[in-house]
């Protein structure tokens, strides 16, 4: 009798689903935790569909400590080490944002996404009107409430893309983008283990 073929995961971004499913995995997370050890700074460039999102999830995952979604995988041990002191990790996703016409729109709506991951994950942050500030303000109080932090931004260029029939435009979001992930680079103190994605070098 032949065994059955495991599901494949077509669309599936979020790694906690594909394992939760039973999907076909192809083991990544030797190189993931390669990449934490060597790189604590990375940039992953790649097309649509080549599976940055689901790397996030993996990371985000891996570092949280959930220990039962990588039984069987590489990184089995490492996670579940990992899990006696899971570190703080602040996952963005800038494609959920909407095709903004303006920098102010967007500043707005960066502010208002990290209100709500404070709201989620009950963290106390003063009211803060600015982007960078806020983020920097988010970052202190996760490392405050657990250590090092761990930082995800996925589609790091998406409301450039969406405003690339508009260069003017695209241009006013890029420098909106460049302050706010400019920031990152003095929180070095803070952080542990930063990745961005996207489709595109701005």
């Amino acid at each position: 009798m032949s065994e059955k073929l495991l599901t494949l995961p077509i669309g599936i971004q979020s790694f906690e689903r594909l394992r939760g499913q039973g999907c076909l995995y192809v083991d990544k997370t030797e190189r993931l935790m390669a990449l934490t050890a060597t790189a604590g700074r990375c940039f992953l460039s790649r097309p649509r569909r080549f599976g940055k999102s689901l790397t996030i999830s993996t990371l985000d995952a891996m570092f949280s400590g959930k220990a039962e979604l990588f039984e069987g995988l590489a990184a089995e041990a490492w996670v579940k080490d990992q899990a006696q002191h899971p570190a703080p990790v602040l996952r963005l996703d800038m494609s959920a944002l909407r095709a903004y016409t303006s920098a102010e729109e967007l500043k707005h709506a960066i502010v208002e996404g990290l209100k709500d991951f404070a709201a989620f994950h009950d963290l106390e942050l003063l009211p803060e009107e600015d982007a960078g500030g806020m983020l920097l303000r988010t970052i202190q109080c996760l490392f405050k409430m657990g250590g090092p932090v761990v930082v995800l931004i996925d589609e790091y260029d998406k409301p450039i893309l969406d405003n690339m029939g508009e260069l003017e435009r695209a241009d006013a979001m890029r420098q909106v983008l460049r302050s706010f992930y400019t920031v990152l680079k003095g929180c070095d103190e803070y952080l542990r283990f930063v990745m961005l994605t996207g489709i595109s070098k701005f």
